[in-house]
C-alpha cells in the first residue's frame, strides 16, 4: 500500500513539475535569422514580453534614448526587468520595419511603433556571433 501511495505521489510530483514548466520561453530558433529576431523584438515590445525580449537581446545590448538633450542608456537587464514589472499587456500601436543595411554578420533595421499621438523610431543593430546566432546588440530610440 505504501508503494502505491509513494508511486502516486511521484507521478503527481512529476505531473506538477511538467505542468508548471515555463511555457513562455521562446524557441531558440528565433535567433537563427535576423528577420526572426526583428519580428520577435517587435512582438516583445508590443506585448511587453520579457522572456522574448531576453531571448533576442545580446547580453551586452544597450538601448540609447535621447531625452532633453541627453542620452540615457539602459542595459538588457534593466529592460527585461521593466517588462517583467509591466506584465503581459498589449500596447496601442502598430508597427513596421525596414531593413536599412545588411551584411553577412550585421543588419541595421529601422523599427517604427506608431501610437495615436506619436511615432517611436528604433534603429536596431542585429549581429551574428561565431555560432551563427543573431541577437540585438544596440537600439537607438527616438520619440517623435
Amino acid at each position: 500500500m505504501k508503494r502505491k501511495i509513494l508511486l502516486c505521489m511521484a507521478i503527481l510530483g512529476i505531473s506538477f513539475t511538467v505542468a508548471s514548466a515555463d511555457t513562455d520561453k521562446p524557441a531558440a530558433s528565433v535567433n537563427l535569422k535576423s528577420n526572426s529576431v526583428i519580428e520577435a523584438y517587435i512582438d516583445a515590445n508590443v506585448h511587453c514580453n520579457a522572456a522574448l525580449l531576453n531571448q533576442v537581446m545580446g547580453n551586452e545590448a544597450v538601448l540609447k534614448i535621447t531625452r532633453q538633450g541627453k542620452i540615457v542608456e539602459q542595459n538588457k537587464r534593466d529592460l527585461v526587468d521593466f517588462y517583467k514589472k509591466r506584465g503581459d499587456i498589449t500596447l496601442n500601436c502598430t508597427s513596421n520595419f525596414e531593413i536599412l543595411s545588411t551584411s553577412d554578420c550585421v543588419v541595421m533595421v529601422r523599427v517604427d511603433f506608431k501610437y495615436p499621438l506619436f511615432t517611436q523610431e528604433n534603429y536596431v543593430t542585429v549581429v551574428k556571433d561565431q555560432n551563427g546566432i543573431w541577437k540585438i546588440s544596440q537600439i537607438h530610440r527616438f520619440n517623435g
